[in-house]
């Protein structure tokens, strides 16, 4: 079946389904591309930026316990050189929970270089032990024992003891170096990921817009060209034009309205036709009637004039009639004395054939 022979409602209901699938589409990738922003930006916050600062921290732990051990090596008197030692390992203790913290920050990249910084650390802390070590059994009361003690452990301190520290501040600095890498690739993943999302998120957007708006034309069409067509052939019908082309519409609302339209145009037709042909009949039957009240006023004309001789025809038939009646009366006088003549000659008449009676015997007896 075709797409225009669809009920508007389907079609409506077609749109509204995919412009919902292309929302929850849209709202999918939308989703996705922002739960990656969320998990690198999470990642950022929560172990690469730490990290870094962690790292610092333990830096500056690693500068303090230098700071003090310094403290210990020109330490003048006995309560001051306890006192830098005691800072040391104060500083060690921050130290360990700052690693613990740190340890748990890693990646991959920096795990390596926490391993080698470990290790630095160790060979740094027992150059420490042996300088503390060394501290401890200076006799602060004598001045040749405490100058030889000071320049052995100021060899130490700036020998051996600078050169692991330094190995070992080289190996932080390689692990911030590794932080660094990590934030600027984390940065720039999050830069792509954001770059992705928004092209992703564009081209669904782009797709749904498009998508709308064919489907809108497409309905809009589907539903406004037969409109338009069923409003001019009913304008066309009801100024009299019943021979106006229909153009066939689909299976839809408004293909049946074109439908319904050409039906009704039929049968207008045929109703007109039979209007046309029942007042030709009228026409000529009013015409024959024209005709026969015609020839009606004619002979009423003619009997008119008829009337009149009849009517003069009367009056002298009455009058003729009033002399019949007279002598009607003149001839009831005559007749009445016909009568009485008639009488009387019955009585002759009576008495001649008496005499003719007598005659014939008379005759009879003559022949005999």
């Amino acid at each position: 079946m075709r797409f225009s022979d669809w009920r508007i409602g389907a079609k409506l209901g077609l749109a509204f389904v995919l412009v919902v699938v292309l929302a929850a589409i849209l709202g999918t990738v939308s989703l996705v591309q922002l739960s990656r922003i969320h998990a690198a930006a999470e990642d950022m916050a929560a172990r690469l930026l730490p990290s870094v600062a962690q790292a610092g921290e333990v830096r500056v732990l690693l500068n303090r316990i230098r700071r003090s051990e310094a403290g210990i090596v020109t330490a003048a008197r006995q309560d001051e050189m306890q006192a830098a030692v005691d800072q040391v390992q104060a500083r060690l203790n921050e130290l360990k929970t700052a690693e613990a913290q740190y340890a748990t920050l890693l990646g991959e990249s920096a795990r390596s270089q926490f391993q080698q910084y470990q290790q630095r650390k160790a060979q740094y802390l027992k150059l420490h032990a042996d300088l503390a070590d060394i501290a401890k059994g200076v006799d602060f009361g004598s001045a040749e024992a405490l100058e030889l003690s000071g320049d052995m452990l100021r060899k130490m301190y700036a020998g051996d003891s600078e050169t692991a520290f330094a190995a070992m501040e080289e190996s932080i600095g390689r692990m911030q170096q590794a932080h660094a890498e990590e934030v600027r690739a984390a940065t720039s993943g999050m830069r792509g990921i954001f770059d992705n999302a928004r092209l992703w998120v564009g081209a669904a957007l782009l797709a749904c817009v498009v998508l709308a708006v064919v489907l809108g034309m497409a309905i809009a069409r589907a539903v406004s060209r037969p409109a338009h067509e069923a409003v001019a052939v009913a304008r066309a019908i009801s100024e009299g034009n019943l021979t106006v082309d229909i153009p066939a519409g689909g299976r839809d609302e408004m293909g049946q309205l074109l439908q319904a339209l050409l039906q009704m145009r039929d049968n207008l037709a045929r109703v007109v036709s039979g209007v046309r042909g029942y007042a030709e009949g009228v026409s000529t039957a009013s015409a024959e009637i024209a005709q026969g009240n015609q020839d009606l006023s004619a002979r009423t004309e003619s009997q008119a004039s008829a009337l009149e001789e009849t009517a003069a025809s009367m009056e002298e038939l009455g009058s003729t009639v009033r002399q019949n009646a007279d002598n009607a009366r003149q001839a009831n006088q005559l007749a009445v004395n016909a009568s009485t003549v008639a009488v009387q000659g019955g009585d002759v008449v009576a008495q001649v054939v008496e005499t003719m009676k007598g005659i014939s015997t008379a005759s009879s007896k003559i022949a005999d």
